[in-house]
C-alpha cells in the first residue's frame, strides 16, 4: 500500500480525513502440505496486503518454497494439536495494523479490494465479519466469519474450528472469500474429518456446553456418515440447549437441526425428521435452509404438492436474499442451492403427472449447475418415460460430452439405444456404465439381455458369470441363466424353472418381465400372457407389457385379442412404435394363416 490519507467514521456516520498513512495489512496463514492450492490464495491477497506472515507447521511437499517465491516471510513452528495456538503465534510476527487471516484453500475476490481497502480506514470497529463461500459438492454454502481485525485487538480460542475473541465492535460486510477445502476427493476429505473429529472430540470434552464446538462435531459426524452419533449428539443438544434470541446461538441450533434431519431421514425416520423440522421453522420462520430441508422430507414421503410449497418458499426466501443479503444469515449451507430445489420440483411435478411442468424444472436445474450428472438424468428418465428417444439421448449425451457423465448415464444412453434397436452402441454404453460401477446389476443384466438377443451366447455366459457371485439369490439373473441354457438346447431345466417361479411369491415386478421373456423365447405365449398380467396388477399403465401380451395372443391365432392389446397400448402411449408397427401388420392380415404379429419386435 502507498501512503496517503486515513478516512475514518465520525459518530454521525460520515467519513473524516486524517492526514495520516494508510493502514498496513499483513496476511496471516498457518499451512502444511498446500501445494495445490496456495498458489491461488497467495495471487489473489498479494496486491492488497503489505506482508504475507506464514507459518508453517511441518509441510513436506513445496508449500514453503512457493511461499517464499511470492515474498512471504516463512516461520516453522511445531504443531502442537491447537489451530488457535499455531494462528496466534502467526500473529506475533505480524507487523501490519490490521490482520486478514486467511487459510491456503482460500481465495479474496479481486472485486472486493476496494471494499477492503476502504473498510481498513475506520476507527469504530476493531473488528470486520466476511462472507465466506464454500464450494461443495451439491452446491455452495455461505457463512459469516470474522477474518479483518485490527492487530492486537483480537486472538484465537478454540483447538479446531476456532473462534476469534476481540475487543470492541464489529462491522458486517460483503467482502468474499471462497474456500475450496471442501470440494476434494472423498478420501481426502474422509482424512480431515478424522483429524477435525479428534480435535472436536477434546474440545468438547473441556467445554462440554459449547454449542459452537457441538455443532461442528455433529457436522464432522455427519461428513463421516455416522448418523447414529449424529442423531444422538443431535436430539441430546436440542433438548439441553434451551432456544435463545441470540443469533449466533440460534444459527448453531439450526445447524444441528439440519444434519440430525439428515441423519434421521438416512436412517429412514422421515416422521421425526418432520418433527425435527417443524421445531427449527418455529424458532426461525425465515430459514430458507429448513425450508428446503423440510421439502426433501415431504419429497420422501411422497406427500408431492406439500413438498413443492416448501421448495418454491425456498426459492423466493433465496430471490430475496440475492436481492439484499442480510447478517441475520450468518450460516446458510444452502445459499447456492437453487439448482437442487428446482430438480425437486421436477420431481414433484413428475410424480404428480405434471410431465411439461417437471421439464421445465429440470432443464432450470441443469440451467443452474451444468456439472451435476443427476439432474441430466432426471430430465432424460422423463423423456423416456414419454417415449422422447431423442431428446433422452440428446440430454444423456451432453452429459457425456461435457466430461460428467457416472455409470448412471451411460445406463440410460444403454437403454435408449436398445429401445432404438442401435444393439452394438447399446452394448458399449452398458459396459461403460458397468466400468464405472463393477457391481452395477441392472446394468449387467440389460448387457446380457442384449448379448442374448444378438445370439452373443458365449459371451451372455462369460458376463452372467462375472455378476452372479455378487448375487447368488437374483432371480432375474436366474432367468437369464435359463434363457441362455434353452439357447444351449437345454428345454428341461427352463420348463421347471418356469412352473416353480408360478408357484413362488415373487417381490420384485421385473422378474415377472424376464420370466416373460424366457417363456415367449420357449413358445409359451399363454404362460406369457399369464405372467405378464401378474405384472399389470401392479403396473397397469405400462404400454410396451400390454403390446407383449398383444404378441402373445396374436402367435396363438388370436388376432382380435391382439388388435385390442394394442389398442390399448396406443391409448396409454400414442407414441409407442412397438403397438403402432405391430397394429399395422395386424390390419393388413385377411386370415390367421397370414404372417403374424411379433416379426417386428
Amino acid at each position: 500500500m502507498s501512503p496517503g490519507k486515513h478516512k475514518t467514521l465520525s459518530s454521525s456516520g460520515h467519513q473524516t480525513v486524517q492526514s495520516q498513512a494508510t493502514p498496513t495489512l499483513s496476511a496471516c496463514m498457518i499451512v502444511r502440505n498446500e501445494e495445490k492450492f496456495l498458489p491461488q490464495c497467495l495471487n489473489s491477497i498479494k496486491n492488497v496486503v503489505d506482508e504475507m506472515i506464514i507459518v508453517d507447521t511441518g509441510s513436506t511437499d513445496r508449500t514453503c518454497e512457493i511461499a517464499q517465491s511470492f515474498g512471504a516471510k516463512v516461520y516453522h513452528h511445531p504443531w502442537k494439536n491447537s489451530f488457535s495456538e499455531a494462528r496466534n503465534h502467526s500473529l506475533s510476527h505480524a507487523t501490519g495494523d490490521w490482520i486478514l487471516q486467511i487459510d491456503a484453500d482460500e481465495a479474496l475476490e479481486q472485486a472486493d479490494i476496494p471494499l477492503l481497502q476502504k473498510l481498513i480506514n475506520a476507527d469504530t470497529y476493531n473488528v470486520i465479519f466476511v462472507a465466506i463461500f464454500s464450494e461443495l459438492p451439491g452446491g455452495q454454502a455461505k457463512h459469516y466469519f470474522q477474518r479483518i481485525f485490527r492487530r492486537g485487538k483480537a486472538r484465537f480460542e478454540g483447538i479446531v474450528h476456532n473462534q476469534l475473541v476481540f475487543e470492541g465492535k464489529a462491522l458486517q460486510s460483503e467482502i468474499r472469500l471462497y474456500h475450496y477445502g471442501y470440494n476434494l476427493c472423498e478420501s481426502e476429505m474422509q482424512k480431515k474429518y478424522k483429524r477435525t473429529g479428534d480435535l472436536l472430540r477434546q474440545q468438547l470434552a473441556e467445554n462440554p456446553d459449547n454449542i459452537f464446538v457441538l455443532a461442528n462435531l455433529i457436522r464432522n459426524y455427519r461428513n463421516e456418515y455416522n448418523f447414529e452419533k449424529v442423531i444422538e449428539l443431535g436430539e441430546k443438544g436440542l433438548n439441553q440447549l434451551p432456544s435463545q434470541t441470540d443469533l449466533v446461538f440460534k444459527i448453531q441450533r439450526q445447524r444441528i437441526s439440519i444434519d440430525l434431519v439428515h441423519a434421521l431421514l438416512n436412517t429412514n425416520q422421515a416422521d421425526r425428521a418432520e418433527e425435527v423440522c417443524k421445531r427449527a421453522l418455529e424458532e426461525n420462520p425465515e430459514s430458507f435452509d429448513v425450508h428446503l430441508v423440510r421439502g426433501e422430507i415431504l419429497l420422501k414421503k411422497r406427500a408431492f404438492s406439500d413438498a413443492l410449497n416448501y421448495f418454491k418458499k425456498y426459492l423466493a426466501l433465496k430471490e430475496r436474499e440475492n436481492r439484499e443479503p442480510s447478517f441475520t444469515v450468518l450460516s446458510a449451507d444452502f445459499y447456492h442451492y437453487e439448482h437442487g430445489a428446482y430438480n425437486n420440483i421436477g420431481e414433484c411435478y413428475k410424480n404428480l403427472g405434471l410431465f411439461r411442468e417437471a421439464e421445465i424444472a429440470y432443464k432450470k436445474a441443469i440451467e443452474l449447475n451444468r456439472k451435476e450428472p443427476l439432474y441430466y438424468s432426471h430430465l432424460a428418465q422423463l423423456y423416456i418415460s414419454q417415449n422422447r428417444l431423442d431428446e433422452a439421448e440428446h440430454t444423456v449425451n451432453s452429459a457425456v460430452i461435457l466430461g460428467i457423465s457416472n455409470h448412471f448415464i451411460y445406463l440410460l444412453q444403454g437403454k435408449i439405444y436398445s429401445s432404438q434397436r442401435r444393439y452394438m452402441a447399446a452394448i458399449d454404453a452398458f459396459k461403460q456404465s458397468i466400468q464405472g460401477d463393477s457391481k452395477n446389476i441392472t446394468a449387467y443384466i440389460h448387457l446380457i439381455i442384449l448379448f442374448i438377443k444378438t445370439n452373443q451366447i458365449a459371451l451372455a455366459e462369460k458376463t452372467l458369470s462375472e455378476i452372479t457371485p455378487c448375487y447368488p439369490d437374483n432371480l432375474r439373473l436366474k432367468c437369464l441363466s435359463e434363457r441362455i441354457m434353452h439357447r444351449k438346447g437345454d428345454w428341461k431345466s427352463p420348463n421347471i424353472f418356469v412352473q416353480n417361479m408360478l408357484k413362488s411369491d415373487i417381490q420384485n415386478n421385473d422378474v415377472y418381465l424376464d420370466l416373460s421373456d424366457l417363456c415367449i423365447e420357449m413358445g409359451k405365449y399363454a404362460t406369457a400372457i399369464e405372467i405378464l398380467e401378474r405384472y399389470l396388477d401392479s403396473s397397469p399403465a405400462d404400454a410396451t407389457v400390454l403390446a407383449n401380451i398383444a404378441v402373445c395372443y396374436a402367435k396363438l391365432g388370436k388376432l382380435e385379442s391382439a388388435k385390442f392389446g394394442f389398442q390399448a397400448a396406443l391409448k396409454i402411449d400414442p407414441g409407442c412404435d412397438y403397438a403402432l408397427q405391430n397394429l399395422d401388420i395386424l390390419n393388413k392380415i385377411k386370415t390367421p394363416d397370414c404372417a403374424t404379429a411379433g416379426d417386428t419386435a
